[in-house]
């Protein structure tokens, strides 16, 4: 849990600043009202989000694969939310940011899976040069 929140406490500290700026920029060039309140909290929930992602990704049990798919399902609200916040004003639709979300998971999925297959040869081969080591 103590990992958790200091994962949130960056995620906050680095997201809240980004969407006041988003959020008084559309104020400026498009002169509408947005209420900083939704914008706290938006940003307050895609912390949370993000934190607990990071931590779906890095946990050590199950597959890794797996981990990474659940990790981008908890994420998957996220632009969701940033068009609440925002309306229509940044996203005219959200079906743009899902297609690079998209891409952007295949790539990086068939990384992970490279990544463990040339993992598991190595160890194939260091337990093989262990066991022709013990033998001699």
């Amino acid at each position: 849990m103590r990992t958790y929140l200091k994962r949130y406490a960056y995620a906050f500290a680095i997201t809240a600043p980004i969407t006041y700026v988003i959020a008084a920029g559309i104020m400026r060039r498009f002169d509408a009202v947005i209420p900083l309140r939704s914008v706290f909290l938006g940003s307050v929930l895609i912390s949370l989000l993000i934190a607990l992602s990071i931590t779906v990704f890095k946990q050590t049990w199950g597959n890794g694969a797996l981990n990474i798919i659940v990790g981008y399902l908890i994420i998957f609200p996220v632009p969701i939310l940033i068009r609440q916040m925002f309306g229509v004003f940044l996203f005219r639709t959200t079906l743009a940011l899902y297609v690079f979300g998209l891409i952007y998971t295949v790539v990086y999925s068939f990384v992970v899976l490279y990544a463990s297959l040339s993992n598991r040869k190595t160890k194939e081969a260091l337990n093989a040069l262990l066991k022709d080591k013990k033998e001699e």
